[in-house]
């Protein structure tokens, strides 16, 4: 089975996506607006943010593969694909700034992370997101055989390891302030719907 097809068997069963939420998304004031906008600019760049979160992957998805036998993580990027991370707004008390997060693009083996190694590949991907600060831990599955574990911020980061399958690791960037104009996001299949009164 291809790790596209994985993919989809993945989002209908063991969820392969990262949706982690921040709570309820409260009315946040022009003062405490314009204090996140400040905290913002005294940090990285969302491209250099970006480039970070790469290379964690990268190196997530090597320390996994050297523990898991049989594990050998793809890319689902399409060859060609210009599009591979897609940038959204950010979320929570965050939702109003000028920041963004990208979800970076899935990387997925189709071999499943066996039992016997899942619990240092969670403790690798645990120290990962801990020297990010991405601290906040929580086991969205948790059975032999279907696993999901998801480290996530007040910032929006997260970083989702899941194995069911097939082996999944997904990741979502800090909000963070893009330095230069938008960079347009893969076109959406848009539902064809049937004006009112017609049909």
């Amino acid at each position: 089975m291809s790790a596209l097809l994985v993919v989809g068997v993945l989002v209908s069963g063991c969820s392969a996506v990262n949706q982690a939420t921040f709570g309820p998304t409260e009315e946040v004031s022009a003062e405490r607006l314009a204090e996140l906008n400040g905290q913002l600019r005294e940090l990285p760049s969302l491209e250099a943010t970006l480039e970070e979160y790469r290379g964690v992957r990268a190196s997530l998805v090597e320390q996994i593969e050297a523990i898991a036998p049989g594990v050998r993580f793809e890319s689902t990027t399409e060859p060609g694909d210009h599009y591979p991370d897609d940038r959204r707004s950010c979320s929570g008390e965050w939702l109003d700034t000028d920041g963004m997060s990208v979800d970076l693009a899935m990387w997925v083996s189709d071999v499943p992370i066996g039992e016997e190694a899942w619990l240092q590949a969670v403790a690798i991907v645990r120290k990962a997101a801990s020297d990010r600060g991405i601290v906040y831990e929580s086991a969205i599955n948790s059975v032999p055989g279907d696993r999901e574990i998801r480290f996530s911020n007040s910032e929006n980061a997260t970083i989702n390891l899941s194995s069911f399958k097939a082996a999944v690791l997904s990741i979502r960037t800090s909000c963070r302030l893009p330095k230069g104009p938008a960079v347009p996001t893969p076109p959406r299949l848009q539902t064809n719907v049937t004006p009112a009164g017609e049909g």
